[in-house]
């Protein structure tokens, strides 16, 4: 029953980020140039190398991992931040219904927009390969769906000022100061259609984490006309940590079969804060 479950919601969106919708030619690019200048010194809200791992759970079952990753990258002749997210199953759902998801995102390191994101989907059967491409001067998206069977799918999104995909606006997120009980809207990319997306704050909690007790974080209710399942049959929320990482501590989602549950089990990468010491 749990494997049928997973397969009936899985196959739109992704593992993760099927969790994060509900509401990644994966080749990444190095230079082989001898000298190559400094990276840029911005203020970013977040360790550029820091590595997040999170366990999901099915109930009380945990079926797989997501890690998200930071990097510098040197691309079109200019440095990009890099954003990976991999997810994949593990124990019995591995052997019946295997999962190996990968995103992609090079990021703007002035203004934290996305310059091009690359999804890389293989759940059981179900493969999907796509990349958006943004231009900011003409303000429009182009999304690419390539298929193996038939001519790629493109379709031309108009862009507004703010929009982000689903991955960097979660880094994003962490630049912004939310507080309690507020109401704040965002534009969001998804595949090729633009949505708005109501975030409301409503107080805080004490999420328990494996490897580092309880933690105080922001209680996030995400709302949006996403056209994807969990729209109409779950409702999800998220939590923030108080402190100045503002990291992704729980991600939750209640639907009719099972609640979903993301933890925060790790913290890797440079700093010397308790996420970095209470992990080693």
């Amino acid at each position: 029953m749990i494997i049928e479950n997973i397969q009936s919601i899985l196959p739109r969106c992704g593992l993760f980020l099927c969790l994060l919708s509900g509401l990644q030619g994966t080749a990444r690019a190095e230079s082989e140039a001898a000298d190559l200048p400094p990276v840029p010194e911005v203020e970013l809200p977040f360790q550029v190398g820091e590595k997040l791992t999170y366990v999901i759970y099915w109930g009380w079952i945990g079926v797989g991992t997501s890690e998200a990753s930071t990097d510098w990258v040197w691309r079109d002749d200019a440095w990009s931040l890099y954003i990976q997210f991999r997810t994949k199953s593990n124990g019995v759902i591995n052997r019946i219904y295997p999962v190996d998801d990968l995103v992609e995102v090079y990021i703007d390191p002035d203004t934290l927009r996305p310059d091009t994101f690359i999804l890389d989907l293989n759940e059981g059967r179900h493969t999907r390969h796509a990349t958006t491409v943004f231009d900011w001067d003409k303000m429009q998206a182009t999304y690419i769906r390539i298929r193996e069977d038939r001519e790629d799918e493109v379709e031309q999104v108009e862009l507004e000022k703010g929009t982000r995909d689903l991955v960097s606006f979660m880094y994003f997120m962490r630049r912004h100061d939310f507080k309690d009980k507020q109401t704040y809207e965002f534009k969001v990319l998804a595949d090729e259609k633009l949505y708005d997306l109501t975030v409301k704050t409503s107080g805080y909690d004490n999420v328990r984490l494996e490897n580092y007790g309880r933690v105080k974080s922001l209680k996030m209710d995400p709302e949006a006309q996403f056209d994807g399942v969990f729209v109409r049959k779950g409702k999800m929320q998220v939590w923030l940590s108080e402190d100045d990482r503002r990291l992704l501590t729980k991600l939750q989602l209640d639907t009719p079969f099972a609640n979903v549950r993301l933890l925060l089990r790790s913290v890797e990468g440079p700093g010397d804060d308790k996420w970095i010491l209470d992990s080693e």
